[in-house]
């Protein structure tokens, strides 16, 4: 299986290998932050409440980067974009270590979440612009298996830094002496800023394969951004020859607001509204507890970072596995059957996760309750694709992951103030509702459904 994977590697493009190799280093880097992050603001003293509105700023900065992604890789192309979203994260996270007060984390989170959106949106456009069409299966799988491995890696190595920085050896090298006037936050930090600021360093060699990139696609001619074509403006703004306005009739502009008012109300009243209100429903509930997950094994069941790097890499592995079991499973018993029993098996997990802080039996309901999870999403994205006409199949995905997102954002301040006053429980709590309404309304709207 290495031998088959090594040898599609060396079948890909100069650039598709390069994009791969940065790829995997950066998602060792970003596993290890992800573990890291709230673990370093609670320790600054920032409670869960602050947390939370950091959340929420960080996806007004992931919306502010989606929206000029297209017109500025149009304009700089790939590679610029790539090492200025790089340089964009990096000087953010950069400088809540230097500088670790309330507006300075607040104002980079906006650059972090823009950071991370761009990346995001160029990801697949750019992995099809430097493939042929034989080897694009190839490449994605690669991809996402790397993503996949690097993300493990990077769990492990975010739980260990802790610990290692914590030993007394480490902390006595003249490294470590040489930075301590750096380090500005209270000393129950310094562990966790160290730990940062070594993921952020393992980031570094990421940016030598995007320097050797070439802007040149494999194709003759590569793709734009998925992204729909920008309609032309109802009104001319540009005058003809001569000086006079183009006279225009207002009809075509009544009759184009009348055709996309009917076509919003048939999208918000049919499949494509209903699914993103269920998705919303479920990401709010998610937000809830998801990004405090960490915390609460720390804090509130005291075990070390290395631990709970460990059980992320386990999580991660049972997701993977309940992944590749969803396609025969929702064969066997239907998409949608499968996906409402999978989410609904979930909730006594959820509950239990934050009902029995005993660390043994909320490791087992966490693990168990994300590869349930996990069952459930490719079969009911299935549906949802299968559901929907092929014209309007990418306005669906954008108006469920935009619902999803925007109300995961909500969720978690939500979450953090319900944390800050009446502890940790209470999220877990009204979280899991959140999933049983989302998993009665797909009975509701698409149980009689056949396809």
């Amino acid at each position: 299986m290495l031998a088959d994977a090594f040898g599609r590697f060396r079948a890909l493009g100069r650039n598709a290998r390069l994009y791969l190799v940065s790829n995997a280093i950066q998602a060792v880097s970003v596993g290890a932050i992800a573990i890291l992050y709230t673990l370093y603001l609670a320790a600054l003293g920032y409670g869960t409440d602050f947390i939370g509105v950091t959340v929420i700023v960080a996806t007004i900065g992931g919306g502010l980067g989606i929206i000029p992604a297209n017109p500025l890789v149009r304009r700089f192309g790939w590679r610029t974009m790539l090492l200025a979203s790089d340089l964009v994260g990096g000087v953010s996270i950069l400088a809540q270590i230097v500088a670790p007060t309330a507006p300075v984390i607040l104002l980079t989170s906006l650059g972090v979440g823009a950071s991370v959106a761009i990346v995001f949106v160029i990801n697949t456009p750019l992995l099809t612009a430097y493939s042929t069409p034989r080897e694009r299966t190839a490449l994605f799988g690669l991809n996402n298996a790397i993503a996949f491995i690097g993300g493990i890696l990077g769990t492990l190595l975010g739980g260990a830094l802790p610990e290692l920085f914590a030993r007394p050896d480490i902390r006595d090298l003249s490294l470590m002496r040489a930075l301590r006037p750096l380090l500005v936050a209270p000393d129950q930090a310094h562990i966790y800023e160290l730990s940062l600021l070594a993921a952020g360093v393992i980031a570094l060699p990421s940016l030598i394969p995007v320097l050797l990139m070439r802007d040149e696609p494999r194709q003759e001619s590569a793709p734009a951004l998925p992204l729909p074509a920008a309609a032309p403006l109802p009104l001319p703004l540009s005058a003809e020859r001569g000086g006079q306005g183009m006279r225009t009739s207002p009809a075509p502009l009544r009759k184009r607001l009348a055709s996309a008012l009917a076509a919003a109300r048939i999208i918000a009243t049919g499949v494509i509204g209903r699914f993103s209100l269920e998705q919303a429903i479920v990401g709010f509930g998610a937000g809830m507890f998801v990004p405090y997950v960490s915390l609460y094994f720390v804090n509130r069941l005291h075990v070390s970072p290395l631990t709970f790097g460990a059980l992320s890499a386990v999580l991660s592995v049972a997701v993977a596995l309940a992944s590749l079991l969803a396609a025969p499973i929702s064969e066997r018993f239907g998409r949608m059957r499968a996906s409402v029993v999978a989410q609904t098996a979930s909730l006594p997990f959820l509950l239990a996760l934050g009902l029995f802080p005993v660390f043994w039996l909320a490791a087992i309901a966490y693990v168990t309750r994300a590869a349930l999870m996990a069952l459930t999403n490719p079969p009911l994205q299935t549906f949802y694709m299968e559901a929907v006409p092929d014209e309007r199949r990418v306005l669906a995905s954008s108006a469920s992951n935009v619902g999803f997102q925007m109300a995961w954002s909500l969720g978690a301040g939500a979450g953090g103030w319900l944390i800050a006053i009446a502890g940790y429980r209470r999220p877990f709590m009204t979280a899991a509702p959140c999933y049983g309404i989302g998993a009665a309304l797909l009975v509701i709207w698409f149980g009689r459904t056949r396809r």
